[in-house]
């Protein structure tokens, strides 16, 4: 875990670590899944913000579920 997530205001930040699809299971809508339940988990939990790192191939999918494109992608649960 990276230290500032210790401090009170980090703390209701979930990451979402991993997500990986083969290639043969792709465009089936496993992501759309996958990440519906880990925001839904994370919501529940009192999370206010959903934050992953992703490979290039991935920020596309990842802005279309709503999240903000950077080097970090986030989206705010609240």
């Amino acid at each position: 875990m990276y230290p500032h997530i210790l401090k009170p205001e980090y703390r209701k930040y979930g990451y979402i670590w991993g997500i990986y699809v083969e290639p043969d299971y792709r465009r089936q809508g496993i992501v759309k899944k996958l990440m519906a339940e880990a925001i839904a988990c994370l919501k529940s939990i009192g999370c206010i913000r959903a934050i992953l790192n992703t490979s290039p191939l991935g920020k596309p999918i990842y802005s279309h579920l709503g999240f903000h494109e950077s080097n970090e992608m986030r989206l705010d649960l609240f």
